[in-house]
């Protein structure tokens, strides 16, 4: 009576144990079938990156790249297509991606967008009307101090002679050493030189501004050597007698601003004072300057 139930619990024993193999033989299959990192499913087209190598599915990748091109493993650059269909080592298709869409932009976006655009565009066009206008402005200065200088050389007037004093703040004239080794003379010198030059037309004005400069260097600019050597350029096409007017009033005229306290032109223009009676006289460009003179002074 007893053996009936014994062969019944040894069956139900038999088939737990075969159910309980079934499972853990499942359990590792699934342990070693390979998943795709985006659907965390099996490969569907196992397709593969060509600069990492990590793989995914097919559509699972196509879907991602419309969003991103960097793995999404280790966010390398994907390139410009995915290896997919694979059956071999060298044996797959490749697909080509197309260039990403960008999100289209807002009416708002793009007005603020035009809107910047033309402030900018109007804010060079003020400045560069700026600047045109300085610069004219700078260049008819320029033109009315040569006129003036050039009427001055016309007729015979010369800067007045001020004595060197604290009131006056003139000083005495540099000595070649001096004026070799003072960078402040050569400055204002060579400001002052290129802008007297241009009073006579047909000369070379950058040649003889450095000319100028070396002879003062070596030489007294008003010396007898030094006024000979200008009388070569500023006195070619001079009338006998008058050989070297223009050389001897150049040098005066360069002797008196460099003893002058004055660093900009026109100040200068502002305060010299030239020889004779005081007279105010309309320029040929249609300006009034008065200029006072004392009895006629020569260096």
């Amino acid at each position: 009576m007893s053996s009936p139930p014994s062969k019944r619990v040894k069956l139900e024993d038999s088939a737990a144990s075969s159910l309980d193999l079934v499972e853990e033989s499942s359990g590792i299959d699934d342990a070693f079938v390979e998943h795709c990192s985006i659907c965390l499913q099996p490969y569907a087209d196992r397709t593969v990156i060509p600069t990492c190598s990590h793989e995914f599915c097919f559509e699972c990748l196509l879907i991602w790249t419309e969003q991103s091109r960097r793995c999404p493993l280790c966010s390398q650059d994907i390139g410009k297509y995915l290896m997919h269909h694979i059956r071999s080592k060298y044996d797959y298709q490749k697909h080509y991606l197309a260039p990403l869409r960008t999100s289209p932009e807002t009416q708002a976006t793009a007005a603020a967008r035009r809107d910047i655009q033309q402030r900018a565009a109007r804010r060079r066009e003020v400045e560069w009307g700026r600047r045109r206008r300085r610069e004219l402005e700078e260049l008819d200065e320029l033109e009315r101090a040569i006129e003036k200088r050039r009427w001055v050389y016309r007729h015979n007037l010369y800067a007045k002679h001020v004595a060197s004093n604290p009131y006056t703040r003139y000083r005495p004239f540099p000595t070649p050493a001096q004026f070799s080794a003072s960078q402040d003379f050569i400055s204002r010198a060579t400001s002052f030189v290129r802008r007297e030059l241009m009073v006579w037309t047909g000369l070379d004005v950058e040649f003889l501004t450095t000319f100028t400069i070396s002879l003062m260097k070596s030489l007294d600019i008003r010396s007898e050597p030094a006024v000979r050597l200008l009388a070569e350029f500023l006195d070619m096409d001079a009338e006998p007698g008058h050989e070297r007017d223009n050389a001897e009033h150049f040098a005066h005229e360069l002797y008196c601003y460099l003893r002058s306290p004055f660093r900009d032109l026109t100040a200068y223009d502002s305060n010299v004072q030239v020889s004779c009676l005081s007279i105010t006289v309309l320029l040929p460009t249609k300006f009034e300057t008065t200029l006072y003179l004392s009895p006629c002074y020569r260096p």
